[in-house]
């Protein structure tokens, strides 16, 4: 018999891992690995490794005797993967012939599932109600969840008698001990199922169509993900859903843009209107807002809005606008206005003419 894979190599993280790291490994592994999703060849055999590397380490008790021993480390006297044991109890019981016997047809944990919502950018900013539909597995409707084709039913395997492990008696230094395994027969479900239904074959679950309801709260930003509690995949032999996360995406904005709980725009004005300041129409969240620009602004200027950003997804109030002032230097001139201009720079600092102000005002009004 081939010797187990070492639990941390199998979910792909470090020893030193804490629990939550466990946890994200496993789920993420166990929805790429499940034999109902992947189309690998070993996909059932990776993904009973994936299950037995997580109930170890997952365990802090299971996890410090494995951390000690290992599978068969030197001086180890178990011989077998702890995941075979429930802890330092059943150990014991094995070396005097005991075994810990799993309830037949145990139910599994299902799976997460995932799904990705697009909103549109105000959307992001003030939150929204909206309806999502994904596809989940649930228990099959025509055998009920069972695996069995209509009018049969599983029966009790024979090599395990419906425990769903296996006792095989081992010799050791230590002496003679039992080793319990999951039955190979029956996957440890305790029965088999010899007519399989033909909506399944046999699993028990099929892919169902889902709709629900999701509120998603103001102030959420793109990348972040939501969980709706038992919305997932749902597992075998009746097991406990597992959560649905949706990821959520947020569509650009032809004029804002976030920045945490901030919102960015640029507004674009010309020399007179920098010069001599003007109040302008400018959009925000809560739409065309009236903004004055003051005199003398130079370009790259951020003018503050106070409370016209996003709502704080955790706190209380809302963010800033910041409007950056950019000044348009025209590039084509009529007579007229090459005339004003010209006068106009004869009467700023460093001209000969101090009567400027009129000048300016007819520029104004002549790139209106």
């Amino acid at each position: 018999m081939s010797a187990k894979p070492d639990f941390y190599d199998v979910l792909g993280v470090e020893r030193t891992a804490g629990p939550d790291e466990i946890r994200k490994a496993y789920r993420d592994l166990a929805r790429r690995h499940h034999p109902d999703v992947s189309r690998e060849p070993d996909a059932t055999e990776r993904f009973q490794q994936i299950n037995e590397a997580y109930e170890v380490l997952r365990d802090d008790e299971k996890r410090a005797t494995y951390d000690r021993f290992g599978h068969d480390g030197p001086g180890s006297p178990f011989g077998a993967g702890f995941d075979d044991f429930g802890g330092i109890g059943d150990v014991f019981d094995a070396f005097f012939g005991g075994g810990r016997r799993s309830r037949p047809g145990a139910a599994q944990p299902g799976t997460d599932a995932r799904i990705q919502v697009e909103l549109e950018f105000l959307e992001g900013v003030f939150g929204v109600e909206t309806d999502v539909d994904y596809q989940r597995l649930e228990p099959c409707g025509t055998c009920a969840g069972n695996g069995a084709a209509p009018g049969t039913r599983p029966s009790t395997c024979g090599p395990c008698r419906g425990t769903g492990q296996v006792q095989r008696a081992q010799r050791s230094i230590f002496g003679q001990f039992v080793n319990v395994t999951t039955c190979d027969t029956c996957g440890g479900a305790g029965q088999v199922v010899e007519s399989k239904c033909p909506t399944c074959t046999g699993v028990g679950l099929e892919r169902a169509s889902v709709k629900r309801t999701v509120r998603v709260p103001a102030g959420l930003q793109a990348g972040t993900e939501l969980r709706l509690t038992g919305e997932g995949n749902h597992g075998p032999r009746g097991g406990s859903p597992g959560d649905l996360y949706i990821g959520i995406d947020v569509k650009p904005h032809p004029v804002l843009e976030r920045d945490g709980d901030n919102i960015l725009s640029n507004v674009v004005i010309n020399v007179a209107e920098a010069a001599l300041g003007a109040s302008l129409e400018v959009e925000t969240a809560d739409g065309l807002t009236s903004v004055k620009i003051p005199p003398g602004i130079q370009a790259g200027t951020p003018i503050r809005l106070r409370g016209k950003g996003a709502p704080r997804l955790r706190g209380s109030g809302r963010g800033d606008h910041f409007l950056f002032v950019h000044v348009a230097t025209p590039t084509k001139l009529n007579r007229k206005q090459r005339d004003l201009l010209d006068q106009l720079r004869e009467t700023l600092p460093g001209g000969s003419d101090s009567g400027g102000r009129s000048f300016v005002e007819k520029i104004r009004a002549a790139f209106r």
